[in-house]
């Protein structure tokens, strides 16, 4: 047997495939006694060299690619551990989120909010730390402070990520078990307290405080109330989405990636060309423009003027569509129009697999009943007429 001797951990992924076989077999080093032969059929094996209790030992540890480089050290880390011996450095946490990113980009709407989230509270103190040295105490002292400072729902996401992170370490062979599967079960659960709202039938006192809002706010409060979008869905609206007195969403800007269809009713088009007569920017294909051209009214924009009143703490933006899903509780629109109503997903994943049709025919009497409610409502505080009438007579 021929050996090479390399410097420690002088391999890569690209040198291990460069390797060919010989006449006879050889090896190359990596350090730590970590080898990696190569055989005359083109053969790669690794193969651990331990000297322990005064006897050398060679402990293979199978064959490349099925155990890649990282996933080879991984091995020879863990058994000079087991024998008390100094071990390589192998993965780290680090490596472990990289596959949780790598997983999760693209596919789930937060993931900006959760990956800052995670290097926050987690991969910053320990991303450097390797994997087989992750314990459940240490994964709770390091964030305990989240508990102390009342950020309960936060520590549930970051429990529930870093879960999630350490079970993809598993599966790609880092290590061999999840230390941290039931931290969770340390923490109180997080008391989920409702968006506040008011109940529909306070809906009048809430439009005598939004009489006094400017102009273009009344519209955006007055149309986000009869759509039933989430915030940030209204601010992003288009003209060019409209047709056939239909808004079509696309999947991409909804919350579930999923398109979604808006009836307008007649009080929803004459908001709409309110805004046209209000806007900076008339030409935007945006419906609600910001003064800065070529963007749209910010998805705060509603919840820091509710912030700014006395309705601070009593409605939130996203309360408003609490508002509307109680009106249709109460005035027996069935289930499942409903959930549609406001771009739910409901029944079972089965269901959902034959029932697809979106309920478009159903919601369009139903959206045009709460539109005329909210209407009634807004009339009554005299918050609309100014805006209205020109938008009416321009028509």
């Amino acid at each position: 047997m021929i050996s090479l001797g390399f410097m420690s951990k002088n391999l890569s992924t690209r040198k291990i495939a460069a390797l060919r076989p010989r006449e006879k077999r050889y090896t190359v080093t990596d350090g730590h006694g970590l080898t990696l032969r190569v055989h005359p059929s083109g053969v790669k094996s690794w193969c651990l060299r331990i000297s322990y209790g005064g006897r050398v030992t060679d402990l293979s540890l199978g064959r490349w690619s099925e155990v890649s480089l990282m996933q080879a050290r991984q091995l020879a880390r863990r058994k000079r551990k087991e024998l008390g011996q100094e071990p390589p450095r192998g993965y780290v946490l680090s490596d472990a989120f990289r596959l949780w990113c790598n997983l999760k980009r693209g596919r789930i709407t937060s993931y900006m909010d959760e990956k800052r989230r995670l290097e926050r509270y987690v991969i910053s103190p320990l991303g450097r730390r390797q994997l087989d040295e992750i314990t459940a105490p240490l994964v709770i002292a390091t964030v305990r402070h989240i508990e102390a400072e009342g950020h309960q729902a936060t520590l549930k996401r970051v429990l529930m990520r870093t879960r999630e992170i350490m079970d993809l370490a598993v599966c790609a062979g880092f290590i061999t078990h999840n230390p941290c599967a039931r931290v969770s079960r340390v923490f109180a659960a997080p008391v989920v307290t409702p968006m506040p709202a008011p109940p529909w039938r306070e809906l009048p006192r809430v439009m005598e405080t939004m009489k006094d809002a400017p102009a273009r706010m009344r519209v955006l409060f007055l149309f986000s109330l009869c759509s039933m979008l989430r915030p940030g869905e209204n601010a992003k609206l288009r003209k060019s989405w409209i047709s056939n007195n239909v808004l079509t969403i696309p999947a991409e800007e909804m919350k579930k990636d999923r398109p979604h269809r808006v009836p307008l009713t007649d009080f929803m088009q004459r908001l709409l060309a309110a805004e046209r007569g209000l806007s900076p920017h008339p030409r935007s294909d945006f419906i609600f423009s910001s003064r800065s051209a070529g963007k749209h009214v910010s998805s705060q924009a509603l919840a820091k003027y509710l912030h700014s009143t006395e309705l601070r703490g009593r409605l939130v933006a996203h309360g408003m569509r609490s508002i509307a899903r109680s009106w249709l509780a109460d005035h027996d629109v069935p289930f499942e129009v409903a959930e549609a109503c406001l771009s739910h997903v409901a029944g079972t994943a089965v269901s959902r697999a034959y029932q697809r049709s979106d309920y478009l025919v159903a919601r369009t009497p139903v959206m045009a009943r709460w539109s005329t409610f909210v209407e009634d409502c807004a009339r009554k505080a005299c918050m609309i007429d100014e805006i209205l009438e020109p938008a009416r007579l321009e028509s």
